[in-house]
């Protein structure tokens, strides 16, 4: 186990209050699940380093004392406003949460099989000093997705668990009318980045990967591995699902190429991350 602890190191700052005035009370339910176990789980192993942390810098991302960026594995929190666009419903919330969740000690991390993402970022499990997952409690709160990327899928199962749990309850980012869901059928030019996205399959593809065409300008891609055996043999024509995911366009010059594909894709790398829909 490797010790990187900074002899000091800046205290977060408190960030000015988002004016979800209609989730603040989910929000403050959320902070009581600090005095809860519900990080006490979905843990992968001891630490692999303990390190200073610097600042939360949002949901699903810290920045430690030596430099270094570190996003957690298997969740997606809202994004904050950046660059003229608005913050996504509860992203001040989340940043808070793990804040207060982390405290001003050493955040442990535990890495999984990929240890750094296509950003350069460190890939982790973290967890306080308590050995509580953060992850674990960002879902169960409600204040993030829980997003399953291969190959670091060692904890999906418990961290989709706890989604679940928080999805039951409303909490969150699951109360009626917080989170938008974008159809299929109505994504247009300008759409992309995470979404929360429901369709119906109207049509069902395998090559090196299977496609379920959605009824709109979408295709859900799912990768052929043997963790994904079930999602392969499973019947899907004419199911409406529901995917979590990083929505791709692929852009208009592609479809004036290939007019017999789809514009836009969402790539899903485990079952935890797609579904039959409830709605």
């Amino acid at each position: 186990m490797t010790i990187a602890m900074s002899p000091a190191h800046a205290r977060p700052r408190q960030p000015r209050k988002a004016p979800w005035t209609m989730v603040l009370g989910a929000f403050f339910c959320a902070c009581l699940l600090l005095a809860t176990p519900a990080g006490a789980d979905c843990v992968l192993g001891p630490a692999d380093e303990i390190a200073a942390l610097e600042r939360v810098q949002d949901g699903d991302t810290l920045l430690l004392g030596d430099g270094r960026s570190v996003r957690l594995i298997g969740v997606n929190a809202p994004e904050l406003g950046r660059n003229s666009h608005p913050a996504e419903p509860l992203a001040r919330q989340a940043q808070e949460f793990a804040e207060r969740f982390l405290g001003d000690g050493g955040v442990e991390l535990v890495y999984d099989r990929d240890r750094r993402d296509r950003y350069g970022r460190v890939l982790a499990h973290v967890y306080n000093h308590r050995g509580e997952s953060l992850e674990a409690a960002l879902l169960a709160a409600g204040l993030a997705f829980h997003v399953a990327i291969a190959p670091n899928l060692s904890l999906a199962e418990c961290l989709s668990e706890r989604q679940a749990e928080a999805r039951r309850a409303g909490r969150g980012i699951w109360a009626p009318g917080v989170w938008p869901v974008l159809r299929a059928r109505e994504v247009h030019p300008g759409d992309g980045g995470f979404v929360l996205l429901r369709g119906r399959v109207s049509e069902v593809d395998l090559n090196r990967f299977l496609w379920l065409e959605l009824d709109g300008p979408v295709a859900v891609r799912i990768r052929r591995s043997s963790e994904n055996g079930q999602l392969i043999r499973r019947e899907w024509q004419g199911r409406q699902i529901e995917v979590k995911g990083w929505l791709v366009d692929r852009g208009a010059q592609y479809i004036s190429r290939f007019p017999q594909n789809k514009r836009w894709f969402i790539a899903v790398d485990s079952e935890f991350t797609i579904e039959i829909s409830r709605n």
